[in-house]
């Protein structure tokens, strides 16, 4: 075989934040060496080696090369070479448009991507480009995938379900495809209150969590007019949203304007091990998408597998997920009552969240597990390549156990100066976790501030203290006020 049977494995890995750097990185380590892979990292990829694989800059001409792929700007190198040195194409969406746009435009050539439009798409596909140059919203983007080459010219195109093998298909009837589970390490069962603890999150409290890149697929305004309803009857519910935001998505302004600043927090990008602590954390989960790309979603995996039960959108990528495990949501004028109204029947049945969320685990644990995807693996190289890759078993791998830091220092009692700094900031337009705010929060605390006693802060804090002395205890905006050791 060309080059002694040895693949070229392209692929962003962490600390790029994208899932499939996640993935390759698991994948790559479940090898371990025992499979002869080349790994070519994508630009911004941690120079530390994954398993015992050795790494190149650039792909090499004459090597079988796996391409992994997906809907953004993180993979230069496969865009670039895909094309030029086809090998097996590994989509994790099935819609391509928006990353070959940025690589495009990388180059500053509108021209290019208006000539590469129109001649895959005729008319539409130049006015939709023209359009979308001019900053204007594009209807059906997934009329447009811009996948279609890279899949006419590839060995074999792999995918992760069913549904996505269809839409390949729907593209270039003539595709070669085949299906390779996602394959995910299971969560550590991290204890809830542990979890809690670590994130200094209520214990009490009923918590739903968003762990996912926000874009405007992801459905969060509905996520969050649906948190409306619930805390008019749970009043300490809480959402917690992880993952990093578009640029075009305000969502801060979004909770702001629904006047949610008490009831959600926005953690932004955060690691591997904060991730699986929030999914722990958690009660409930929201993973809502639509329309889909073709992606199998690797961060609903996750949740599933933490052993959460997980609302999800109810379209044809779920159909592959059994009832018993999610939780779906239709896309109609109902979908906020719908969303808010499953999550109040979660926060009040505990046997549902016990049963979901142990369906939730099994199914990733059947269906997704690690040695699934590497005989898919095998048999899809074999497929594409001709080359017979070495077979073991690899077993159901946990991840290690995410670090849980516990506050080393008493939290600070509440006092109405909380409150009263919450309530400038908040006029400010500052919430969340801005740094400001910890600023603020760490000097009231060193000036001794927060010892002032109620009627120096002013008749009008007492009574609201009085009136409703835990509605504030916990507010969100602050939370390095209640406990400065644990601001992040």
């Amino acid at each position: 075989m060309v080059d002694d049977q040895r693949l070229q494995f392209v692929t962003p890995l962490p600390p790029l934040p994208t899932g499939i750097a996640q993935y390759s990185r698991d994948l790559l380590g479940a090898v371990a060496g025992r499979w002869p892979l080349v790994v070519v990292p994508e630009a911004g990829s941690s120079p530390k080696p994954v398993g015992e694989n050795e790494r190149v800059s650039s792909p090499r001409n004459g090597v079988p090369t796996l391409y992994q792929i997906g809907n953004s700007g993180f993979h230069r190198l496969a865009f670039q070479h895909g094309l030029r040195h086809p090998g097996i194409l590994v989509l994790h969406d099935v819609i391509l448009h928006q990353g070959r746009l940025a690589e495009i435009l990388r180059s500053g050539s509108g021209g290019e991507y208006l000539r590469l439009m129109r001649a895959r798409y005729g008319e539409r596909g130049s006015e939709a480009a023209a359009a979308i140059l001019s900053g204007k919203q594009v209807g059906e983007i997934a009329d447009f995938p811009l996948s279609e080459d890279y899949i006419e010219r590839a060995a074999l195109t792999v995918v992760h379900s069913e549904y996505a093998r269809s839409l390949v298909h729907r593209a270039v009837p003539e595709a070669n495809v085949q299906v390779v589970p996602m394959g995910v390490p299971l969560p550590a069962l991290v204890d809830q209150h542990d979890a809690r603890d670590a994130l200094a999150l209520p214990r009490d409290a009923f918590i739903v969590a968003s762990i996912t890149h926000v874009n405007p697929f992801k459905r969060l305004p509905v996520v969050l007019r649906a948190m409306r309803r619930v805390i008019a009857r749970e009043p300490d519910a809480l959402l917690v949203v992880a993952g990093s935001v578009s640029p075009e998505i305000n969502l801060q302004r979004q909770v702001q304007l629904l006047n949610l600043e008490r009831n959600v927090r926005l953690l932004g990008y955060v690691s591997d091990d904060e991730a699986r602590l929030v999914a722990r954390a958690a009660d409930a989960c929201v993973n809502l998408r639509y329309p889909s790309a073709g992606e199998t979603s690797a961060s609903l995996l996750r949740l599933l597998g933490a052993g959460r039960p997980v609302l999800v959108t109810d379209d044809a990528p779920m159909a592959e997920y059994p009832r018993s495990a999610v939780l779906p949501v239709p896309v109609d004028r109902f979908e906020d009552e719908m969303v808010a109204e499953l999550l109040l029947l979660l926060a009040h049945d505990n046997d549902l969240r016990r049963d979901a969320g142990d369906a939730a685990r099994a199914f990733v644990e059947q269906s997704h597990s690690l040695d699934a995807m590497l005989q898919g693996y095998r048999a899809a190289v074999s497929r594409g390549f001709g080359i017979e890759l070495p077979n073991f078993r690899a077993a159901n791998v946990h991840e290690a156990e995410p670090v849980v830091v516990r506050p080393n220092k008493p939290r600070i009692p509440y006092s109405p100066l909380d409150a009263r700094i919450a309530d400038a900031l908040a006029g400010l337009r500052l919430s969340g976790h801005d740094a400001t705010i910890r600023t603020v929060a760490r000097a009231a605390v060193g000036l001794r501030l927060d010892r002032l006693s109620p009627p120096v802060i002013g008749p009008e804090f007492n009574e609201r203290v009085t009136t409703d002395p835990q509605g504030t205890a916990g507010d969100p905006r602050l939370p390095g006020l209640q406990d400065p050791g644990s601001a992040r």
